[in-house]
């Protein structure tokens, strides 16, 4: 393995271990999908609903954290040229 110094070594490590054991790095929009997920299950766990309304809620939260990441990201494309 190589050893590397500076400010920007554990990133240098951790992106040698992903190329040495073929994972692919998350994208952008997968970390959303996993954000968005595990803020979606926390809101309904430690919400006040019971049973069949927590599972909805999480889903409706879930569907929303989509919804306006992806709008977010549409709205800013034009600014990233």
């Amino acid at each position: 393995m190589v050893r590397h110094v500076g400010k920007n070594s554990f990133s240098a490590v951790a992106t040698a271990a992903a190329l040495e054991t073929d994972v692919k790095p998350l994208n952008h929009f997968t970390t959303m999908l996993f954000f968005a997920l595990l803020i979606s299950v926390a809101f309904a766990a430690l919400g006040q609903r019971r049973g069949l309304e927590r599972f909805r809620y999480a889903v409706w939260s879930f569907a929303l954290f989509v919804l306006v990441g992806v709008g977010i990201a549409w709205l800013m494309y034009p600014f990233s040229r």
